[in-house]
């Protein structure tokens, strides 16, 4: 037996009984050929020669291997399902059922595992997603062989959601009165609104401004209010005279700054001066 042979296998040079000493590996290599040679007592020896062929079976003694090979993060809230999150790539160096690999994410998540071709599968969006009710997800991702026992290996994927400008402003109440003595002073203080809206940073930033219509004999209602774009306080820009005007109501929109933007106008303010 050649060296290599001798360190995996003994042979009983009386029996003929071959053991193994030596650790095998399938996955190294899973065939041996021994040469064995029987030599008789004579006073002329005579040499009879046989090969022995080993033939190592698989164990499932190798777990999955598991990798993300691509991720396109982080995911705007507004992608459309079928988009791709992530690519996943499994591999197990044991054979047969011991080799065979299936992946699988928890349920109830808006992700799917989409298997592209062999040892390869895609994290795709599932439906849609929104950052205002979950701002990342945590995706266990599992392969497991189906080998007896099954062994499996698992890997964390933190997909973060990105914000888009999907939220118009809102007012926390519809209607806003104050009542305001007549011959007021010019650039008094009349009252504040504010909006909020809960998109993040730039998309979350609002602005306000006056809805323009006319008031009593056509005249336009910003000669008699304004409002500041960033704070929402509102100023009156004359003196109110009670004989000639009861009641002003105008409306305020709050309108985000992002493009798209999206604005919220239904909201009024209402002054009546007495």
């Amino acid at each position: 037996m050649s060296i290599k042979i001798k360190d995996i296998f003994s042979l009983d040079i009386n029996t003929g009984e071959i053991r193994v000493k030596g650790n095998m590996d399938f996955e190294t290599q899973n065939i041996y050929e021994i040469q064995v040679e029987a030599i008789d007592k004579g006073h002329a020896p005579l040499v009879g020669h046989s090969k022995v062929l080993v033939e190592v079976l698989d164990v499932n003694d190798n777990a999955p291997e598991l990798a993300v090979t691509s991720l396109s993060l982080p995911v705007p809230e507004d992608a459309p399902p079928g988009t791709v999150v992530a690519l996943i790539s499994v591999s197990d160096r044991d054979s047969g059922d011991n080799g065979k690999v299936t992946c699988s994410i928890p349920p109830d998540l808006p992700f799917q595992l989409v298997s592209t071709f062999k040892n390869y599968h895609s994290l795709v969006l599932a439906e849609a997603v929104d950052r205002e009710r979950v701002s990342e997800y945590k995706i266990l991702v599992t392969a497991r062989d189906e080998g007896a026992p099954s062994l499996s290996a698992s890997s964390s994927i933190l997909v973060p959601i990105a914000d888009v400008n999907d939220n118009a402003p809102a007012f926390p109440q519809p209607v806003y009165t104050v009542f305001v003595k007549e011959n007021n002073r010019p650039g008094a203080h009349l009252l504040s609104v504010s909006a909020s809206d809960p998109d993040l940073r730039e998309n979350a930033f609002v602005s306000y401004s006056v809805v323009e219509r006319s008031v009593g004999e056509q005249q336009p209602v910003s000669t008699y209010i304004s409002v500041h774009s960033e704070s929402g306080h509102i100023y009156g820009l004359q003196p109110f005279d009670y004989e000639e005007l009861q009641v002003l109501q105008f409306q305020v929109s709050a309108r985000g700054r992002r493009v798209p933007l999206l604005v919220r106008d239904r909201d009024c303010a209402a002054l009546r001066r007495g």
